[in-house]
């Protein structure tokens, strides 16, 4: 709600259309970056940066993508790092169908993202901005922001520049309400041609609604039923979208003796080289663990690999704890709160306290290390057995060679192929997993976010051949040289997708027909271009590697290229 006193307080803008409008909005709800992917729709967009300097306005810096997965996967990744939402604007119905499976990863993965569209302009003629080609016939829809309202928040058609204003901030304000996710807002070609005499605005733009506050009752009741436990776990996904959360959660392992459990992590939710964090996977502790509390964990476990014994306490904890844009999901609970971590962690700490959890809490913490080190023994075992068998390169060597060869502050943006476990992740928001819906080609754009927004860090790619295919290579690269943005790409090349054979498998197992054949039907890539071309045609530098000696070196020496040439460099590694 905007205080009385200042709804009075208005500032003017030298607009004279919507369009212009448009974006000063935009900027002044501080959106930095316009991704775009420019169509027809777009004239009074281009004609309002063409006058720029004689407006004197202030709009979001242009960034021109080639493809709309590449313009929403950049914004995603620009969140990842910088926590501000950005723009993209998509050409009418077409590019809105392109980009429905990066609107829904953010939506999976609470990105607030003011997705934009054209439409197909609504008058036959008459009216300035009318149609004039003759695919604004074919291209026009009944329900065109039906395609999108089952992934976004909130979806609206502006229907004239005077409320602008008002439908700009509510955007804004549905994308970064908790839960955040992304929002749709569609333009008809007359309505941003439309002209306007100046603006008068707000001169703040209204608040955002606080995050939800966890219950003191609930809260003393997850307290006190891991102070009773013998050992209990914390589990997290996706804690650590909000970094500034993961010394707070280590402080509370550590005082109280939890241990600590990442499930499908697609953050640095907890150091993993911690001596509490346990890295075997969770349906493999159940037998240990007699209290769990979960937090922004949308699928806790898998009910065909094992489940909680009858009497462990089960808590969880989030922004959407119901996660209610799942249509099924039926995991029990004792306790649910919807809180953010950052507001939970201070209060459960406070009753952990209370409840008098640290006096027990060094018996604990000795049958929790013990554990973990169990679990880094096996690692160590699987690592060595690889190396003992060598032959061509796998994942885990890969991501050995990675480990090895980076910083601790460099940051990992990974779409299925390196393995976090043989990595150490101790640094917040160096890690970056794809969204769990998983819709493929996301890895690569988002690490292009991911370097606009930290322009002095090194980012790697980490893609699986599939994902880097379902990327729109070609259009990554050339924004990779049109906006200078150099980075490290490595594939994992074995030619084929591994996630559809390893599912065919895990269903008819070994003994069916599917198991005695050395590749499964409608899994093989063959043949598989030469991805180094890709780099190559943009003035970067392709390398390949066959041999696992090759690896780590040529790793270091393409880092080496990044960081002191800025060129962006691309690793095919022939896996198996």
């Amino acid at each position: 709600m905007i205080a009385p006193e200042r709804a009075g307080t208005k500032r003017h803008l030298n607009v004279q259309t919507t369009a212009e409008a448009l974006l000063a909005h935009l900027k002044r709800n501080g959106t930095e970056y316009f991704f775009v992917n420019a169509g027809t729709d777009f004239a009074s967009v281009v004609e309002a940066y063409a006058r720029l300097d004689e407006s004197g306005l202030d709009f979001p810096t242009p960034i021109v993508a080639t493809h709309e997965n590449l313009a929403v996967g950049m914004a995603h990744g620009f969140y990842l790092i910088a926590r501000t939402p950005q723009a993209v604007m998509c050409h009418v119905s077409v590019g809105s169908a392109n980009a429905i499976c990066a609107i829904m990863n953010a939506s999976r993965d609470q990105i607030p993202i003011i997705f934009l569209s054209g439409r197909t302009p609504l008058f036959e003629s008459g009216k300035f901005g009318s149609r004039n080609g003759d695919i604004h016939w074919p291209q026009e829809m009944f329900d065109q922001g039906g395609m999108m309202r089952e992934v976004v928040k909130w979806d609206y058609e502006l229907r004239d520049g005077l409320n602008v204003e008002q439908v700009v901030d509510r955007a804004y304000g549905i994308a970064q309400a908790a839960p955040p996710g992304p929002i749709y807002l569609m333009l008809p070609r007359e309505v941003l041609a439309g002209k306007l005499d100046g603006a008068d605005v707000r001169a703040c733009v209204p608040a955002v609604p606080a995050p939800p506050f966890p219950s003191p009752e609930h809260v003393a009741t997850i307290a006190r039923r891991l102070a009773t436990a013998e050992f209990p776990a914390i589990v997290t996904s996706a804690s650590g979208a909000d970094a500034a959360t993961v010394a707070p959660l280590v402080a509370l392992c550590e005082r109280f003796g939890i241990a600590h459990v990442d499930r499908k992590a697609r953050f640095v939710n907890f150091p993993t080289g911690h001596a509490q964090h346990q890295v075997e996977q969770l349906e493999e502790l159940f037998d240990d663990v007699d209290a769990l509390l979960f937090l922004e964990t949308d699928v806790p476990w898998i009910p065909n690999r094992g489940n909680p014994r009858p009497e462990t306490f089960i808590a969880d904890a989030g922004t959407d704890p119901l996660f209610g844009r799942i249509p099924i999901r039926s995991f029990p609970a004792d306790v649910s709160l919807t809180t953010t971590v950052a507001a939970l962690l201070p209060e459960l700490e406070r009753a952990l306290d209370a409840a008098g959890a640290e006096q027990t809490a060094a018996a604990r913490r000795e049958r929790i290390s013990a554990r973990a080190e169990r679990g880094r023994a096996q690692l160590a075992e699987r690592v060595a057995a690889d190396a003992q068998r060598g032959g061509p390169i796998t994942k885990l060597f890969l991501s050995r060679a990675l480990d090895a060869a980076r910083s601790k502050d460099d940051i990992v943006v990974n779409e299925y192929s390196a393995l976090s476990d043989y990595m150490r992740f101790d640094e917040p928001a160096t890690w970056f997993l794809n969204p769990p819906a998983a819709g493929l080609g996301w890895g690569f754009p988002a690490a292009l976010g991911v370097k606009l927004a930290a322009p002095e860090r090194t980012v790697i790619a980490v893609l699986g051949d599939g994902a880097y295919i379902f990327a729109n290579p070609a259009a990554c690269h050339h924004a990779i040289a049109m906006h200078d943005l150099p980075l490290l790409t490595i594939i994992y090349n074995n030619a084929r997708w591994e996630a559809v054979q390893g599912s065919a498998r895990g269903m008819y197992g070994k003994d069916s027909a599917l198991g005695k054949r050395a590749l499964a039907p409608l899994s093989s890539l063959e043949p598989i271009p030469d991805f180094e071309k890709y780099a190559e045609a943009s003035g970067g530098i392709g390398l390949r590697v066959t041999q696992r000696d090759e690896l780590e070196p040529t790793i270091r020496r393409a880092l080496k290229i990044v960081q002191t040439e800025r060129k962006h460099v691309l690793i095919n590694v022939i896996g198996s």
